[in-house]
């Protein structure tokens, strides 16, 4: 019944979202700026009831640079009613004819949310499940700097730095965890290979990129861990209305690994997990999606992926393999930038989720 009432507001949402966009941009005169707005009222059967609204604004940094992707600037914010909220700003730019990318983001968010803890193998003969959902309340505050430059061909290099800090409190008095409070200093590297016709909404071509993060003790981080990102997007053409995706993404975290550097199953790199029941040090993704546009500025997509979980190479903490499927709906608000926004929804393994967008699954 909730999965019902939330599909039926998305569908309120994008119908009274799709009245307007018209006015906002037309494909017969392409506008300097355009904007992409969509209001968020759901159910997410983890968070409960929400109440949000993302907004982005589209531009080229020189109007004669025919060569760079449209730049963007965006915002958004959302509150749940179990008093969970996130805000944020990001900048993309691009200029120079695509020869320079630069990537800045900031978030600030109380999270209340939960982790799965396995029961100790002693005591499991008395216990008739594996184990048991813990709550806990995170706030966060986030900042990311990226410069990416063009070397050769569609080859970039790049440098990044993050800062965030972190508190960490449980919600448990059978074991008292004492507060974790997390000062987080990375820098790190970027390799990216991008041959994508528009990297917006591609149609063709491949991304496939690898970023590092190292946290360390000298920079003022109170863990020192490394953290890599490996991930790669290939695009088929089948018609001009449809074409397939394939993905793979994984995120490794080594070294002294704090709670709030471990990585969740779910978002968008498995749609279908958002309980945050499958927590790790590392997590593997492999996903597919099928993109049709069906009638004009409508289309839709199918989509289905496998993930797993685990601490390190022994299996550790191994989460088994994970499925899920899902599908979605998607509506043209910016034809003269291949701007879509929608919403998908999925299920995973005893999961669900409910997802908004504006633009399209990894072009964000």
């Amino acid at each position: 019944m909730k999965i019902r009432i939330s599909i039926l507001l998305v569908f309120i949402n994008l119908i009274s979202f799709s009245q307007n966009t018209d006015s906002i941009a037309s494909p017969k005169k392409e506008k300097k700026v355009n904007f992409a707005i969509i209001p968020i009222v759901s159910y997410n059967n983890s968070f409960g009831a929400q109440l949000g609204l993302m907004s982005n604004m589209y531009y080229n940094v020189r109007k004669k640079d025919t060569i760079s992707p449209a730049s963007v600037v965006g915002i958004m914010g959302t509150y749940f009613l179990n008093s969970t909220y996130f805000a944020g700003i990001f900048a993309k730019n691009y200029f120079n004819e695509d020869k320079w990318r630069t990537n800045i983001m900031f978030f600030n968010g109380n999270i209340e949310f939960q982790t799965y803890i396995n029961y100790p193998e002693i005591i499991l003969p008395f216990v008739n499940e594996d184990g048991v959902f813990l709550d806990y309340n995170t706030k966060f505050n986030f900042l990311l700097l990226e410069a990416q430059r063009k070397v050769f061909q569609n080859f970039y290099f790049g440098l990044r730095v993050s800062y965030s800090y972190v508190t960490t409190e449980f919600e448990t008095k059978l074991i008292p965890i004492p507060k974790q409070k997390e000062d987080l200093f990375g820098v790190g590297g970027i390799i990216n290979y991008d041959n994508r016709d528009n990297v917006l909404n591609p149609k063709k071509g491949m991304n496939a990129k690898i970023s590092t993060f190292s946290f360390l003790e000298a920079l003022g981080s109170t863990s020192q861990y490394h953290n890599i990102e490996i991930q790669a997007n290939k695009y088929f053409p089948l018609t001009k209305k449809s074409l397939i995706m394939a993905r793979f993404y994984s995120v490794i975290s080594v070294g002294d690994v704090p709670f709030s550097g471990q990585n969740i199953v779910g978002r968008d790199d498995l749609r279908g997990y958002s309980n945050g029941k499958y927590r790790a040090n590392q997590v593997y993704n492999i996903q597919t999606e099928y993109r049709w546009n069906f009638y004009k500025k409508w289309g839709l997509v199918a989509f289905g992926g496998l993930a797993v979980a685990t601490d390190n190479l022994k299996a550790d903490n191994y989460s088994g393999v994970l499925p899920a499927v899902g599908t979605g709906i998607r509506f043209m608000a910016i034809p003269s930038r291949g701007i879509n926004v929608g919403m998908d929804v999925a299920l995973g393994k005893e999961d669900w989720g409910l997802y908004f967008r504006i633009g399209e699954v990894f072009s964000r």
